[in-house]
């Protein structure tokens, strides 16, 4: 539809209604509320004019949302106790209106709607955290405040009149849901989209963003100043249009900047001047590859402890929080998309955070500027969820009715410094509650080559390793030997007669003579030793491994085999003895057993050549005769060298694993929740 041009009753001057639903515009000559009534119009009043800001949109703005075209029509200033906001109207796909609001640096499209459930039209009813089924889908309501018409330029579909009222619910629906109710007594309107992001709507014909934009030289770096209403001082402006609030460089109150009436919302006190931020108010810098000015500095303490919260701001991409403690750095940025919550964790995009931290923070002192009337001693609830190296945050503002999400991702020291041009920033002390485990990080980085490797060395075992060859196998069985009888001595002939009368006579005439030395006692000659011994067989091949096993029956005893690996030909012997034992009875614990009737003995890099074994049995007391067999195997795998193998591979990962668990216990030992 064509676009229709009337004159302004007040001034003369064409008014344009390039929307064929557009029934309210703003005289861009006089500043009149120029509302169609029928073929013609008539003015209501005059608009106030709107404050100068850095957004990037004008009426004349074009971009795209799902496929179809849009072009931004008109603007509302909407305000409200704590701050205000952009609604920009767009005629979108040429058909119909909706609204891209920017709001706290966050991007919102929604269109009116049809409320498919009935709702309670009471402001009472709806708080922060109730829970809403409506239009099918669910909704959590995520702010409460009243709200009135500030200004407004262009066209709009309804009238506006400046400082009319009404109740604003905003909620969050699954994924990037958005929706927002309003209420006007009796009256309720229901407005449902998305959440959308700068980069994502192929934006043409743009404002040109002051002290921002490259190609206008003459304003980088330029800042809109302000007159301290406390001291007079100049305030500069980083942020003009969404900055709430900002802090006199000169006597440090807090003051208004929402609206062109400026005024002292809190005076300076002495924890002001003592405030010293690392980064500097005003700085800028490139921080993962995304211009930022430092606008603004918060001082908050909790029981414990004490940490410092950046402002960052970007024309274009909003605003984003860099928390400082100990020589942590967190950047963090405003959720629009609420986590699924329940009692310890919340899950996040594909990730489960854990509770870490709950109490409650208060704003000790502020420099700068801010997108909301901040104040010191502002308290908020603060529930923190961890999945190192990110962070989900929960803040509850009682005063304020209203709940916030964010998420924040651990920056390490030095990129922030390279990022700010600031040199020596501290050494981060102990371990924060988001800092990335290094050992967790190394180990997701090594793990598929480790899990890859195991089957490939088992792989490489099983088609390299030989064939373990059986060469003899022989049954023996040890007997002991039984200790023989002496025999009787002879008894000599009686000593009578004249032969033996003769003999004494001459032996005691000779003197005495010595005695012959008399031959052992049989009963004292030591037992035989049995010895056994293999046929010979042959290890070709080279060096290889020996495998000698051993097996009796033995029952509450044992038998010892001193065993030898002989050379045939070098006669070289390798020693390998085995002991078989095996014990077994009850106790007051039951039956216990010990032992095995089975021995074995591994041999490495034995030459090749032809072996035979010796056996030299020993065996309990009470053991008379017993069967044994041995057999000797040569080949296969020396699986102390796989052993070894192995530990090394897994030695590293094992490593990472354990000192990561060892990092993550001391981690949590600073958290009053356990993991």
């Amino acid at each position: 539809m064509a676009a229709r041009v009337l004159d302004c009753p007040q001034c003369g001057a064409p008014v344009t209604f390039r929307s064929s639903i557009a029934v309210f515009a703003v005289c861009e000559s006089c500043r009149s509320m120029v509302v169609l009534r029928g073929a013609g119009a008539e003015t209501i009043g005059v608009m106030a004019v709107l404050p100068s800001d850095l957004s990037p949109f004008q009426i004349g703005t074009r971009g795209e949302w799902k496929g179809r075209g849009f072009e931004i029509v008109g603007r509302l200033r909407v305000e409200w106790e704590q701050g205000s906001w952009n609604e920009w109207c767009i005629l979108y796909d040429a058909k119909m209106t909706g609204w891209l609001a920017e709001a706290q640096g966050l991007l919102m499209i929604s269109f009116a709607a049809t409320l498919t459930e009935k709702l309670p039209a009471e402001a009472s009813f709806y708080a922060p955290n109730l829970k809403l089924q409506f239009n099918g889908a669910s909704w959590t309501v995520t702010d409460v405040k009243t709200v009135k018409y500030r200004a407004a330029e262009g066209e709009l579909p309804f009238a506006a009149p400046p400082q009319e009222s009404r109740v604003s619910v905003d909620l969050i629906g699954a994924g990037s849901g958005f929706a927002s109710i309003e209420l006007d007594g009796d009256d309720m309107e229901l407005f449902t989209g998305e959440y959308v992001e700068f980069t994502e709507l192929n934006l043409a014909n743009l404002r040109p963003v002051p002290g921002w934009d490259g190609e206008i030289a003459q304003e980088k770096n330029k800042t809109t100043a302000l007159s301290c209403p406390s001291c007079g001082a100049a305030v500069s402006l980083r942020a003009a249009g969404q900055s709430m609030s900002a802090v006199c460089g000169s006597c440090g109150a807090v003051i208004d900047t929402a609206t062109p009436e400026l005024k002292v919302i809190q005076e300076a006190d002495a924890a002001v001047r003592d405030l010293a931020p690392l980064l500097p108010i005003g700085q800028r810098g490139k921080l993962l590859d995304v211009d930022y000015e430092v606008i603004g500095f918060v001082s908050r303490a909790d029981q414990w402890s004490t940490w410092s919260e950046y402002l960052l701001f970007n024309p274009w991409l909003g605003f984003h929080w860099l928390v400082s403690f100990q020589g942590h750095w967190t950047l963090v940025d405003r959720l629009s998309s609420m986590p699924s919550e329940t009692a310890n964790t919340v899950y996040f995009a594909g990730r489960l955070y854990k509770i870490f931290a709950k109490g409650s923070a208060t704003v000790k002192g502020v420099l700068g500027e801010f997108y909301w009337k901040v104040q010191r001693g502002e308290a908020a609830e603060v529930t923190d969820y961890i999945a190192p190296p990110e962070i989900v945050s929960r803040e509850a503002y009682p005063g304020l009715a209203e709940v916030t999400w964010s998420h924040g991702k651990y920056v390490m020291p030095k990129v922030v410094g390279d990022a700010f041009a600031v040199q020596n920033l501290p050494t981060p002390e102990g371990i924060y509650l988001n800092e990335p485990n290094p050992f967790t990080k190394k180990w997701r980085e090594i793990r598929w080559v480790f899990f890859l490797s195991l089957p490939i060395l088992f792989l490489i075992w099983a088609f390299t390793m030989p064939t373990e060859v059986k060469v003899v196998d022989a049954s023996f069985v040890f007997q002991r030997p039984l200790l023989p009888t002496p025999a009787p001595a002879p008894t000599p002939p009686p000593r009578s007669g004249s032969l033996w009368d003769t003999m004494d006579k001459l032996r005691q005439q000779s003197g005495p003579t010595a005695t012959p030395a008399s031959a052992p006692s049989p009963a004292a000659t030591p037992d035989t030793q049995q010895t056994f011994f293999t046929p010979r067989f042959q290890l070709t091949g080279g060096d290889q491994r020996v495998n000698i096993e051993a097996s009796a029956a033995v029952d509450n005893s044992w038998l010892d085999l001193d065993i030898d690996l002989v050379n045939a030909q070098t006669n070289q012997s390798i020693p390998a003895p085995l002991e078989i034992a095996y014990y077994h009875g009850y106790d007051s614990d039951g039956s216990w057993t010990e032992g095995s009737t089975n021995a074995h003995i591994e041999l490495p890099a034995v030459p090749a050549g032809e072996y035979f074994l010796t056996i030299e049995p020993s065996a309990d007391e009470k053991i008379k005769q017993l069967p044994f067999t041995a057999r000797v195997q040569s080949g296969g795998a020396f699986f102390g060298n796989c052993i070894v193998v192995l530990v090394l591979v897994m030695f590293y990962p094992i490593m990472l694993v354990w000192r990561g668990l060892r990092r993550e216990t001391e981690r949590w030992s600073q958290s009053d929740y356990s993991r």
